[in-house]
């Protein structure tokens, strides 16, 4: 039979201590470190194992009112770090919903993340009840290039050439948008995708509003607007539904020409297509 009275470890000298954990008696502290390296036990009692009430003592009351303190410490502590990640002035719930509303008259759909993700806390697009307008953070996106720009205060009347001319004034250095900057503003390619895991973008018209064109479309938190140059070629299916006047390559009298989308296919069909079918 085991002697209780002795360590459990070296089982030669009498027993001083209990471990919390495992309840296994060492003699001292070599006996404890040994026993830890050999069962792989933390020396803590384990805070949620049942006690019965026979066995239940000051030592385990003090115990259970530490880890109630310590849970509520580490509560504490993580609602402030929350509300300093997700402080932004901007995204009361309130008006969240204004600009939901103020988005959905529009006929854009508006979604939201959830609080502390990146574009959550980046974003700064709001309805203004005065004017009536809202006022959108635009994030562009430069094909080719790791280049990302984001605005912030963007009316929704404002006209993407105003907004993306700032980023593309021409100059003698080099820079990773200088492609951009030597070719002409208005031939610029737009797109914008129609929704958040759709395949298909739409081609948005750099003269127009901001307003017009997010119309039909599913933005999750604000605008994202990739820009092509107009030598670059995409992999994606566009939707288009306004006149671009096109002035690369003229018609056979010298005039411009308009290219446009062929609503009936939901693909873009160009002018010289068309000719090019009417010939055969």
């Amino acid at each position: 039979m085991e002697d209780s009275s002795v360590c459990g470890e070296c089982n030669l000298k009498p027993w001083k201590y209990k471990c919390p954990g495992c309840s296994i008696r060492s003699c001292g502290l070599p006996c404890v470190k040994a026993h830890k390296q050999r069962t792989g036990c933390t020396g803590k009692r384990k805070a949620t194992d049942f006690v019965t009430l026979s066995h239940f003592d000051d030592n385990l009351l003090l115990s259970d009112y530490r880890m109630l303190e310590d849970t509520k410490r580490v509560a504490e502590s993580a609602k402030r770090m929350r509300d300093q990640i997700c402080k932004n002035p901007y995204f009361k719930e309130s008006q969240r919903s204004k600009l939901r509303a103020a988005a959905a008259r529009g006929s854009t759909n508006l979604l939201f993340l959830s609080s502390g993700m990146l574009n959550r806390e980046r974003n700064q697009s709001r309805y203004d009840n005065r004017s009536k307008c809202i006022s959108w953070t635009i994030e562009w996106r430069f094909h080719s290039t790791d280049v990302v720009i984001v605005d912030h205060g963007v009316g929704e009347d404002t006209s993407l050439c105003s907004v993306i001319e700032n980023h593309l004034k021409p100059g003698p250095w080099i820079h990773k948008l200088k492609p951009f900057c030597d070719v002409d503003l208005f031939s610029l390619k737009l797109f914008i995708q129609k929704g958040a895991k759709a395949t298909t973008f739409k081609e948005l018209d750099i003269k127009a509003s901001l307003r017009k064109q997010l119309a039909k479309v599913a933005i999750v938190e604000y605008p994202v607007i990739h820009v092509y140059l107009p030598s670059q070629s995409y992999d994606f299916e566009v939707i288009r539904d306004f006149y671009q006047l096109n002035t690369t390559t003229p018609d056979p009298n010298g005039s411009l020409y308009y290219s446009h989308g062929d609503t009936t296919e939901g693909k873009v069909t160009s002018r010289e297509e068309e000719i090019e079918e009417d010939g055969r």
